[in-house]
C-alpha cells in the first residue's frame, strides 16, 4: 500500500478547513507544514509532518491500539475545555517524539507535533475507502472497516476537535483576537423511498401471499390488503404522504429547513418505482418548496457509478419541479470515493449528503460541519460540498437494534458532541418510518426534536 502524496494543494485545503472550523478563516497567521525550526517574520504555526508511510501504518494498526491523550494535555494551560473526553492521536510528528505534543517556540510560534494536516486529509478525503477492499452486501464501505470504528473514535468529530485545539492555541498567541463562533444547529433530512406501502398490486399480492403461506396469518393478510386499497383509492391522505408536511412543520418549529430527497427512477429490487410526476405528489413537493424547504434528488440504487442514469433521474425530477436541483443523497447510501463525488459534481449537484454509515451512527468524515470536497487522487477541489450524515432512523432501530429509549439517549449524546464543536447534527428520518412498526421510534425522534426546540 502506497501512501498518497500530500501536495501543496492538499496542505492548503486541510489548513483552510481547520481554520474555518476554528472560526479563524479571516485570520492569516504564517504557517508551515514542515520542520519545527521553520523561520517566520512574526509568530506563526508549524505543523510537523508524520512519517511518509504513516497513513498505511494507521490502517495496519491493530484495533484499539491508537494513542489517546487527555483533552487537558492538548489545550493551553488554564484554557477552558470545550470537551473533556480523551483525544485520539491519528498521526504523530516524525520528529521530536520526546517533546510535548504542542509547544511554543521562543519567538511565540506554536509547534504542533501532532499532524493536524494529515488527520484532516485522512478523514475528509476518505482515502481509506479508496484503498481498503471491504464492502457490504450493497457494495458500501462498512463502518466496521473504518479506522474510526476500529480505533474507537467513530463517535468523535475528530477533525472538529483538532480545530478547537488549534483555536485555543491561536487565542493564547493572539489575545486580542476573537474567533467567529457558531451555534449548534440541526439539519433535518428525509428520504422519500415510498409514496405508499405498496406501489403496485404485484407488491401487495406478494406480501399477502407471504402472510398466508409463511406467517399463516389471515389477519395480517387482511390488514395488508386494506393498506393497499386505502392507499390506492385515498392516495392523497395515506400516511406516507401526510408525513411530509408534518416533517416540514417540525423543521419550521425549529426555525430551520428540511431537505426532502426524491427517488426519481431506478428499476432494481431496491428501488420503489413510484412516479415522480404523479400530480398529487408533485403538488406536495411544490408546496414544500413554497414553504422554503429544499427538494433534492435521491439517485437510485445503481447511479453511484452510472452518470447517465444519474443525469436522467435528475432531469426527470427537475421537469416535475420546474426548477434546478442542486442537492442529492444516494439511495441506500451507496457511494464510491471519489467516483460518486465526481459524478455528482459533473451533474451540477452542489451539496451531497450521503456520507454517513448505515450500520452505525457517528462521524464517518470526522466532522459535524459541511465541507468542500477534495479529490485526493486528482489533487483538486471539486465544485461540491459534502454535508456529512450522522444519524439515520434505520441505524438505530434495525442495524443497532436499539430500543426507542436507547435511541433517544443516542440522539442526545450525538447532539452534545456536535454542540461541543459548534456543528450541525445531520439526521435522516424516512417518511415510511412514521407508521407501524416504527411508531415508538418515531415518538422518540419527535421527543428529541421537542427537546431541541426548548
Amino acid at each position: 500500500m502506497i501512501d498518497p502524496a500530500i501536495t501543496p494543494n492538499a496542505i492548503a485545503y486541510a489548513w483552510e478547513r481547520l481554520l474555518d472550523i476554528a472560526g479563524a478563516e479571516n485570520l492569516t497567521p504564517p504557517y508551515a507544514y514542515g520542520p519545527a525550526n521553520t523561520p517566520f517574520p512574526e509568530p506563526g504555526v508549524v505543523i510537523t509532518p508524520a512519517a511518509p508511510d504513516a497513513w498505511s501504518r494507521l490502517l495496519e494498526l491493530p484495533a484499539g491500539q491508537l494513542d489517546w491523550l487527555p483533552a487537558a494535555a492538548l489545550f493551553p494551560s488554564g484554557s477552558p475545555l470545550p470537551f473533556h473526553d480523551p483525544v485520539p492521536i491519528l498521526f504523530w510528528s516524525d520528529a521530536d517524539r520526546d517533546k510535548p505534543p504542542i509547544g511554543v517556540r521562543a519567538d511565540g510560534s506554536i509547534i504542533f507535533r501532532v499532524d493536524l494536516i494529515a488527520a484532516a486529509l485522512f478523514m475528509l478525503t476518505r482515502w481509506e475507502e479508496i484503498v481498503l477492499p471491504q464492502r457490504d452486501e450493497h457494495d458500501r464501505f462498512p463502518a466496521i472497516a473504518s479506522t474510526a470504528y476500529r480505533q474507537g473514535f467513530l463517535e468523535q468529530p475528530i477533525v472538529d476537535r483538532y480545530a478547537m485545539i488549534l483555536r485555543a492555541w491561536l487565542q493564547r498567541q493572539r489575545p486580542a483576537w476573537q474567533p467567529r463562533r457558531r451555534t449548534f444547529r440541526l439539519r433535518l433530512s428525509h428520504d422519500i423511498d415510498h409514496l405508499r406501502r405498496f406501489e403496485t398490486i404485484d407488491l401487495a399480492a406478494r406480501q399477502i401471499g407471504r402472510d398466508l403461506l409463511r406467517a399463516k396469518s389471515l389477519g395480517r393478510a387482511w390488514q395488508d390488503a386494506q393498506d393497499y386499497l386505502q392507499a390506492r383509492w385515498r392516495f392523497a391522505s395515506n400516511p406516507y404522504l401526510s408525513a411530509l408536511e408534518r416533517f416540514a412543520d417540525q423543521a419550521e418549529s425549529l426555525d430551520t429547513q428540511a431537505v426532502f430527497y426524491v427517488l426519481a427512477g431506478g428499476n432494481t429490487l431496491y428501488d420503489t418505482g413510484y412516479d415522480v410526476a404523479n400530480p398529487v405528489f408533485q403538488e406536495i413537493l411544490l408546496r414544500l418548496r413554497a414553504r422554503g424547504h429544499i427538494i433534492g434528488l435521491h439517485p437510485s440504487y445503481e447511479t453511484y457509478l452510472n452518470p447517465q442514469q444519474y443525469l436522467a433521474e435528475k432531469e426527470r425530477l427537475q421537469n416535475a419541479l420546474g426548477a434546478e436541483v442542486h442537492h442529492a443523497r444516494q439511495h441506500y447510501l451507496r457511494f464510491r470515493v471519489p467516483d460518486t463525488w465526481r459524478i455528482a459534481a459533473d451533474m451540477g449537484i452542489q451539496e451531497d449528503a450521503t456520507l454517513g454509515y448505515a450500520q452505525h451512527e457517528g462521524f464517518r468524515c470526522g466532522t459535524a460541519h459541511p465541507f468542500p470536497v477534495f479529490d485526493l487522487p486528482a489533487d483538486e477541489r471539486l465544485p461540491l460540498f459534502e454535508l456529512p450524515l450522522h444519524v439515520m432512523d434505520g441505524t438505530l432501530k434495525e442495524y443497532q437494534q436499539l430500543s426507542p429509549e436507547e435511541s433517544l439517549q443516542r440522539l442526545r449524546s450525538m447532539a452534545r458532541r456536535v454542540a461541543e464543536v459548534e456543528g450541525a447534527l445531520h439526521l435522516l428520518w424516512h417518511n415510511h418510518a412514521t407508521v407501524q412498526p416504527w411508531t415508538p421510534w418515531h415518538k422518540a425522534y419527535t421527543q428529541f426534536l421537542d427537546e431541541m426546540a426548548l
